[in-house]
């Protein structure tokens, strides 16, 4: 289903809560190969997209959906119950066995910054940084459906879409390595009941926040720049800026990337960074040996400090492709040691080794 950027990202915050500690089995889905001279170009595969990109303005829909994303810890997946009403929005429910068993919310469907999404990723950007194929027909969930896929230049996969050819709805959606290798995160549909087009909820769960503030668009990007912000037009993985929001209560700027594909925001603050408050994140550093930490799951969060500003990176991307979005950010090298500190140190060292009496080592260290 297709929402604002801003607002799949509070999905995945809401998902994030009911992480299972193992990976779902994923439903098989069966596609046939069209031969070469019968496969369709790229204009036949784009329509589908826009098709799949206005379901959810046409169709009403009672749904199970899977969310599974492969990272370093492994495979973490949540189960959620999606009721959604055309036009008006989903009504979101975890399913589990946790704390978060049953926990709801509602997202308003919302317009978005480059118009017309599928899956959170915007079509323009989508269409502008992969090539699209209609792969064949498929099968999946009992229900007929055509297989999209994204390629990138060197033609390795980056996604395939399972659209379903009765209702245009997105069924399933596989995201995979810089190599085209591994899927490294995939939502589907487990059960689908397709409903009436009026269909209405009268009664809601709590809507889940939104900022207050209008956005700042990319127009402003150069003025943020001169004030010190750090906002470059375009990070490594083809990841482009589209949009920026202010928090004036938070004090902070969000700057939102896609790629079509993947999404990024990165939340610049003014301030001092406290490690102790980073409860579940991993201490590990940049290839320069920069501190950094970080927190993979759905979504995957690295938190740093450089000259003033904390920055707070949040993103479905892969694990490795986020490593070097987080480079390309400016970061501060730990203070060198001096000789003599060293020296301290390690007489601090062998003096409580030799002898129980703390003071020692504090003057001498």
């Amino acid at each position: 289903m297709a929402t604002s950027t801003r607002n799949l990202s509070r999905v995945a915050v809401l998902v994030s809560t009911a992480l299972l500690s193992f990976g779902l089995p994923l439903p098989q889905a069966r596609a046939e190969q069209l031969p070469p001279s019968e496969r369709a170009d790229s204009p036949s595969a784009i329509k589908w997209l826009e098709r799949a990109a206005s379901a959810p303005d046409r169709v009403s829909f009672h749904a199970t959906q899977q969310v599974t994303s492969w990272g370093p810890q492994g495979a973490s997946s949540a189960m959620l119950d999606v009721v959604h009403a055309a036009q008006q929005g989903s009504q979101i429910t975890v399913l589990g066995t946790g704390e978060s068993d049953g926990v709801k919310a509602f997202i308003q469907r919302t317009g978005h910054a480059l118009g017309p999404t599928v899956d959170g990723g915007p079509l323009s950007l989508l269409k502008a940084t992969y090539e699209l194929v209609l792969a064949g027909e498929a099968s999946t969930i009992g229900r007929a459906a055509v297989l999209v896929e994204a390629r990138r230049d060197d033609q390795t996969l980056a996604a395939r879409f399972w659209i379903d050819k009765a209702t245009g709805l997105l069924l399933q959606r596989q995201l995979y390595t810089v190599d085209g290798s591994k899927v490294v995160r995939a939502t589907v549909f487990t059960a689908l009941d397709v409903g009436p087009k009026q269909e209405f909820m009268s009664h809601l769960p709590p809507m889940l926040p939104d900022g207050d503030e209008p956005p700042l668009g990319t127009g402003e990007a150069g003025r943020l720049r001169n004030e010190g912000w750090n906002c470059a037009d375009q990070l490594p993985a083809s990841l482009r800026l589209y949009d920026v929001h202010t928090d004036e209560a938070a004090g902070s700027i969000q700057f939102a990337y896609s790629d079509g594909l993947f999404n990024v925001s990165v939340f610049e603050q003014r301030g001092g960074l406290d490690p102790a408050a980073l409860t579940g994140y991993t201490a590990a550093t940049t290839h320069d040996g920069a501190p950094v930490y970080v927190r993979y799951g759905m979504p995957s969060y690295a938190v740093w400090e450089s000259r003033g500003i904390v920055y707070t990176l949040v993103g479905d991307i892969p694990f490795d492709v986020m490593d070097q979005v987080v480079a390309a950010f400016p970061h501060e090298l730990p203070e060198q040691p001096r000789a003599i500190d060293r020296m301290g140190k390690g007489l601090a060292k062998m003096a409580l080794w030799l002898t129980p009496m703390g003071a020692l080592s504090s003057k001498l260290g």
